[in-house]
């Protein structure tokens, strides 16, 4: 009966050994993946102000300031959108073929979360997250 009992307790010993080794790599992979799901879901948000910017553009009664209105309206649930600015919008007339161009720019680190910044090559300050969206005149 106790070699029972000694195998059982090295069993719970062995298994507690290898939870404690894989533990932290599940850890890791599941910070990645709300990384990447909140990373992927700014970029997506960006996409869509960029349209809606460049879809004000091809108005004919269109300026700068009614296109970044537009932009900034469309990330209104971001809290990364009150800091947008001339630098982060860019819009470009392109006469040649009656289109116009919105390109949009987020710092990253400001749109996602940067919880593995410690890990070499997942550090996402200094990034950039930019969609740009052509639409034609009409």
């Amino acid at each position: 009966m106790g070699g029972l009992h000694t195998l059982y307790r090295r069993r719970r010993a062995s298994l507690t050994m290898e939870l404690l080794l894989v533990l932290p790599v599940l850890l890791l992979v599941l910070l990645a993946l709300v990384e990447l799901g909140t990373y992927l879901l700014a970029a997506q948000a960006v996409q869509g102000a960029a349209m809606a910017g460049a879809r004000e553009a091809t108005l004919p009664s269109a300026t700068y300031d009614r296109v970044a209105s537009a932009v900034v309206g469309a990330l209104a649930g971001w809290s990364y959108a009150t800091t947008l600015g001339p630098d982060n919008i860019q819009v470009v007339d392109l006469p040649s073929n009656g289109s116009v161009s919105v390109t949009v720019s987020v710092d990253a680190t400001k749109a996602a979360v940067n919880s593995l910044a410690a890990v070499p090559g997942l550090n996402l300050s200094g990034k950039m997250i930019t969609a740009q969206f052509v639409m034609r005149k009409e």
